[in-house]
């Protein structure tokens, strides 16, 4: 059967910055020069810092995936199986995991001609699954162990951290990390102000990942 030859497999992709962000970055950014114009050209820590949080989440990055699974379960009794009562699906569906910055949690201090901008790691802000995407094949169950709505659900949350887990190893939080500081210098140095009187640091934390 086709489906079973592709058990296992995905189709996998690292998106780039998503332009509706970067847009409301940019008049963001827009309207902090305007302001600075009507207050003696004066870049607060507070202005930045209210503004960062108003735009709340940055998604930089968005790992898509097409995936196949295999659920099986048996009855067990005292840590043993018990025979010919296995129930088993074969299901196909789509996902898309979004990584980026909570800028809400920044931390910004004006120290003499240095702007610095201290931000979390990286982290996945979403995860979704595409109901429409989902195919189920191949279901097998019996009177002892019929499939119920709760097997579906289980093996769902099981599949999302493991396909969290494989868009981590494959670089999303590290490729967030590097988009979030090249975007928001780009921004910050595009303001007079700012690029005209102060050094600007960004730094943006490691993101701690299980083993």
């Amino acid at each position: 059967m086709k489906i079973l030859d592709t058990l296992g497999k995905s189709k996998k992709a690292i998106g780039g910055v998503i332009a509706i962000i970067v847009l409301v970055i940019a008049i963001f950014f827009a309207g902090v020069h305007y302001a600075s114009g009507s207050n003696n050209d004066k870049i607060t820590s507070t202005t930045i810092k209210n503004q960062l949080t108003e735009i709340n989440e940055l998604a930089l990055y968005s790992y898509d995936y097409s995936k196949v699974g295999k659920f099986s379960n048996k009855l067990s009794f005292n840590g043993w199986k018990i025979p010919l009562t296995q129930k088993t699906f074969i299901i196909t569906y789509d996902g898309s995991i979004k990584a980026g910055i909570d800028l809400k949690q920044a931390k910004i201090s004006i120290d003499n001609e240095q702007l610095n901008i201290t931000l979390p790691a990286a982290k996945i802000l979403s995860h979704e699954i595409d109901e429409n995407s989902i195919e189920v094949y191949d279901e097998s169950s019996n009177i002892f162990n019929q499939i119920s709505i709760n097997d579906y659900k289980s093996f769902a949350t099981k599949e999302k951290k493991k396909n969290e887990k494989e868009a981590i190893s494959n670089g999303i939080l590290e490729k967030s990390k590097t988009k979030a500081e090249q975007t928001l210098t780009t921004y910050l140095q595009a303001i007079p102000e700012i690029k005209d009187h102060y050094k600007l640091n960004i730094t943006i934390e490691d993101a701690k990942t299980d083993e």
